[in-house]
């Protein structure tokens, strides 16, 4: 037998009584931390975090973004969530793209012609973040907001030191962001990739942030800023409008909830991952999985089958509910999740892919399950499958403050930088969020005017007999589902620690084969692979993202004390006082 060396990497869990902030990247944290030393809550720390994430981490996320904040009142006993999720231009029609028959990375989202879905003015969907954060800060924060966005102005008008991340992921889209003069302007130094230790300033990007420091929601919205954003997509060629801007709105609605061990698990509504996510759950609540041990192949199979069911669900069902019927209730109700769990095969695998077709194309077709025999609504219109995004560059921030209110926010600026577009005079990056619909018409996912396309992002809260428990969440694509399901799995059934629960090699069954982490036992992966699973490796090191990259802070059911946890391989870092 040969042997090889292996990469071997551990970060200290960060252990506080007064409040912690763990986040994707450390001059995030410290943002939101300093909030917290200040006396602010949970709300002002994710705030001010979230923004100081959109200035130093722009391939991830940016103001022209959107995302998911869940969060808990503690004194309250209410939680809530804070959707800013993007939606389509206006404009935007089932046949604005030119489909083509070639499938984008083998995942079989149909390609668009010219990847216009992708990157440019006509990927570009209305941006909803800074409406979220404005929303959450205005309802829930207790310091000014112009104090909460002091970090993320100082750090875009005064700059901050490039890391080798910042390089990196410069370099892999030099070929992108050298297509569009006005990003290319702000990150390339005179047309060459910034070196490690350079300083990047943005500006544009504080102007902008001044005013809604100033003004709130209705500067970023309203006026100039609005007419420059849109002036210049449509010059170049894109539909978004000042009406889209005008119109858009975050809402704060109740989170969908299941029961698992005893726990409640909180997550977002319909057109993201956490259905998907909470659907896994509630189908393995009737399975005992703490008994069978940690990663052991009994655990790992009733874990990619009960993903595999859920997974047939998403993207059979899932869509925007303002325009076609969802049975969300009954994809997250005790009964139904019971049924599926007794249809699992309790030895070998029974929805594996055929061949080289995923496993939407193979049985998300033609319904598998029948959810709306377990939902309340009526049952609509029937649509074909939507389909997956093939990628995915998004942010995670997870708050925990000395009162035990609690924060778990995921957001995005979908594929790395967006849609290349920094709009002129501003500094706002647009995300992309066209790609994550189906380009084909007649799907439940399919474009339409102001619709909300079907995303990943997951955030999730945990709360015990009503008092909070943990904050979770990742960034990962569609791999974010599986990552936050199996940490929450790792506290309740195996009760790691926030950080050993984040380390812990994990398994990902959203795609056509089960991506395996190399420290998981080959005796266990050969033992999957005999039951009928498909396992292939996926590297995980500095560069590679195959697996999602969680964040979250656990309250010590013993002590008391606040633990942070991230992921070990970026920058990320929790920090608490």
């Amino acid at each position: 037998m040969s042997l090889s060396s292996r990469l071997t990497v551990s970060k200290d869990e960060v252990v506080a009584d007064n409040g912690v902030v763990a986040a994707n990247h450390g001059l995030s944290s410290e943002a939101g931390l300093e909030m917290l030393k200040a006396g602010g809550n949970a709300i002002d720390a994710a705030v001010a975090t979230g923004f100081t994430a959109c200035v130093v981490e722009p391939m991830m996320t940016t103001i022209g973004g959107c995302g998911f904040m869940l969060v808990h009142l503690a004194e309250q006993g209410k939680s809530v969530v804070i959707e800013f999720s993007p939606r389509a231009p206006g404009a935007a029609t089932p046949d604005m793209y030119q489909v083509q028959d070639s499938a984008i990375m083998n995942i079989g989202l149909q390609s668009v012609a010219n990847s216009e879905n992708v990157i440019g003015p006509k990927s570009a969907t209305v941006p909803g973040t800074v409406a979220g954060f404005c929303m959450a800060h205005s309802r829930y924060g207790s310091l000014p907001l112009e104090q909460v966005m002091e970090p993320a102005i100082h750090l875009a008008e005064n700059g901050f030191d490039v890391d080798w991340y910042t390089v990196v992921s410069i370099s892999d889209e030099m070929e992108r962001l050298v297509r569009y003069p006005g990003i290319s302007d702000i990150f390339l130094n005179r047309g060459f990739i910034p070196t490690v230790g350079s300083r990047l300033v943005q500006r544009d990007l504080a102007q902008t942030l001044k005013t809604v420091a100033k003004l709130g929601a209705k500067g970023f919205y309203q006026g100039e800023i609005a007419e420059a954003i849109a002036g210049d997509i449509q010059a170049n060629g894109g539909i978004l409008s000042v009406e889209d801007l005008a119109n858009y709105r975050a809402e704060e609605v109740a989170p969908v909830s299941v029961s698992y061990r005893g726990h409640t698990i909180l997550g977002a509504r319909a057109v993201n991952g956490g259905t998907t996510g909470l659907e896994t759950l509630s189908i393995l609540n009737n399975v005992d999985l703490g008994s069978r041990g940690h990663n052991s192949v009994e655990a790992l199979h009733l874990f990619i089958e009960a993903t595999r069911h859920a997974f047939a669900d998403r993207y059979r069902y899932l869509g925007d509910p303002e325009f076609v019927s969802v049975p969300w209730r009954g994809m997250l109700s005790v009964g139904y999740g019971a049924a599926l769990a007794a249809e699992m095969d309790r030895v070998n695998a029974r929805l594996e892919p055929e061949g080289d077709i995923p496993p939407w194309l193979a049985y998300a077709d033609t319904a598998i399950h029948d959810p709306w025999a377990f939902d309340p609504g009526e049952e609509g219109e029937t649509h074909e499958s939507s389909r997956p995004s093939p990628k995915s560059s998004t942010t995670h921030l997870s708050v925990i403050d000395k009162d035990r209110n609690m924060v778990s926010c995921t957001h995005t600026v979908v594929n790395s930088f967006g849609s290349m577009m920094a709009c002129k005079g501003t500094g706002v990056i647009l995300a992309d969020g066209m790609l994550w619909f189906n380009p084909s018409p007649g799907r439940a996912n399919s474009i339409a005017g102001w619709k909300r396309p079907l995303v990943n992002m997951s955030p999730m809260l945990v709360l015990k007999d009503g008092k909070p428990v943990m904050t979770v969440g990742a960034p990962g694509g569609r791999k974010i589902i599986n990552a936050v399901t199996q940490v929450v799995m790792n506290v309740v059934d195996f009760g790691m620690g926030m950080q050993d629960a984040i380390a812990a090699p994990r398994v990902d069954a959203s795609g056509l084969d089960t991506l395996y982490h190399e420290a998981i036992d080959p005796d266990t992966v050969e033992a999957l692979e005999a039951r009928g699973h498909r396992m292939t490796l996926g590297a995980e090191d500095y560069a590679n993202h195959n697996f999602a990259r969680p964040t979250g802070v656990l309250i010590d059911e013993e002590s008391g004390k606040l633990k942070g946890g991230v992921d070990l391989l970026r920058r990320a870092e929790a920090r608490g006082h």
